[in-house]
C-alpha cells in the first residue's frame, strides 16, 4: 500500500517543484500587494510541510518496497540494505526487520544485536526533518510577526494608534 502512495508522491513532486518555482518568479516581478510578506511565509510554511509529508511518503515506500523484496524469491533475504554492510557484519546476520519511524532498517546479527542498514533512509530522514521543521518555524515566525505588529499597533501605553494613512493595518 505504501508503494502506491510513493508512486502518487512522485508524481506530485514535479506539481511541487513547479508550484515553487511560479511562486519564486511571483516574488522577483514587481507589483506585489502591501502584505505580501506575511502571505509570502504562511505559503513558504505550507510548502515545506508538504515537501516533508511528500519525503516521507517516498520513504515509506521505499522501506516497504524493500520489505516486499526480501520476502519473495530464493536468495532475496535479507533486505537489501542489510547485504550492503561490511563484510565482518554480514557473516553474521540473521535477519531484518523494517522501521517506518525513523525509516530504515534493522539488520539482526546472531549474537542478538542489531545494525542500522545501508540504504537512502538517513538522507530521507533528514529532509523529512528539515522540511517539518522549517515548516514549524516559518509558521512560528508568523505568528510572532502578528504579535509583534499588533503590540506596536497597540504603542506602549495600551491605547489603539491610528493606522497610517493609506497602508492597511497590519502591512509591511
Amino acid at each position: 500500500m505504501f508503494v502506491l502512495l510513493m508512486y502518487g508522491a512522485l508524481l506530485a513532486v514535479p506539481v511541487w517543484a513547479v508550484a515553487v518555482l511560479i511562486k519564486l518568479v511571483s516574488v522577483v516581478l514587481p507589483g506585489r500587494r502591501p502584505d505580501w510578506a506575511r502571505d509570502l511565509m504562511l505559503w513558504c510554511a505550507a510548502m515545506a510541510a508538504a515537501a516533508a509529508l511528500l519525503v516521507y511518503v517516498v520513504g515509506l515506500g521505499a522501506v516497504q518496497w524493500d520489505a516486499h523484496e526480501a520476502e519473495s524469491g530464493a536468495g532475496s533475504a535479507p533486505a537489501e540494505p542489510c547485504r550492503s554492510l561490511a563484510p565482518a557484519a554480514s557473516a553474521h546476520l540473521t535477519g531484518h526487520e523494517p522501521s517506518y519511524l525513523p525509516l530504515g532498517f534493522r539488520c539482526l546479527l546472531d549474537d542478538g544485536s542489531e545494525i542500522a542498514g545501508a540504504g537512502p533512509y538517513t538522507w530521507l530522514n533528514t529532509l523529512t526533518v528539515a522540511f517539518a521543521l522549517a515548516a514549524v518555524v516559518l509558521a512560528l515566525a508568523v505568528g510572532f510577526r502578528d504579535e509583534f505588529r499588533a503590540r506596536a499597533e497597540r504603542g506602549t501605553d495600551g491605547a489603539a494608534r491610528p493606522a497610517t494613512p493609506g497602508r492597511p493595518p497590519g502591512a509591511d
